[in-house]
């Protein structure tokens, strides 16, 4: 249960950061596709919560 409550806020937190960003773009006049940053997004999410539960898993190893 930790890790999907893990792995829900790190993808809330990267949705944040790249709807920030895509209004930062609009309010400048560009406009990002939502086609291709969607996938962007997804693997963004999957590579923070992937790196964050290999170090835990190594500090686990150690002990």
């Amino acid at each position: 249960m930790k890790q999907i409550l893990k792995g829900a806020a790190i993808a809330a937190i990267v949705l944040i950061v790249f709807i920030a960003i895509n209004v930062i773009c609009n309010i400048n006049g560009i406009n990002l596709d939502s086609i291709s940053s969607g996938p962007v997004i997804a693997v963004c999410a999957m590579l923070i919560f992937r790196e964050s539960t290999r170090n835990r898993e190594n500090k686990e190893d150690q002990k």
